[in-house]
């Protein structure tokens, strides 16, 4: 399995425990996953500021490993541009989304639902 390939696995399982409400993120990756929306997204910049943002205990969970591995993606334009690439974007996007609302939504007592996004403009969308 190439890296991309592994990345969108984990990209996936993420979103499938979640949706499956098997991992239930903490108030470190909401800061993680607000801080890279915020920031554009899927983007090696994104990531490093999120992982400012949400501090040490960030790297407990398991969201900011995926999100490390995701980085070099989009600073690549061959591999951005690329079907792959922008599948990969596409699916951290969600898997932010899906994050920042699952943790939202928790404390309301509603549950998340998921939803496409169009990839960030990191992915040259």
């Amino acid at each position: 399995m190439s890296t991309m390939e592994a990345v969108l696995a984990a990209l996936n399982e993420l979103r499938g425990d979640l949706e499956a409400r098997t991992w239930r993120p903490d108030e470190y990756e909401r800061v993680l996953a607000n801080t890279m929306q915020a920031e554009g997204g899927a983007s090696a910049q994104a990531v490093r500021a999120g992982l400012r943002a949400a501090g040490p205990e960030v790297t407990h969970g398991r969201l900011a490993a995926v999100a490390a591995r995701c980085a070099a993606v989009p600073d690549s334009p061959s591999r951005a541009e690329s079907e792959d690439g922008r599948a990969l974007c596409l699916a951290l996007d969600d898997v932010l989304d899906l994050v920042v609302r699952a943790t939202a939504e928790r404390l309301s007592g509603r549950s998340a639902v998921s939803r496409r996004r169009r990839p960030s403009p990191a992915c040259g969308a």
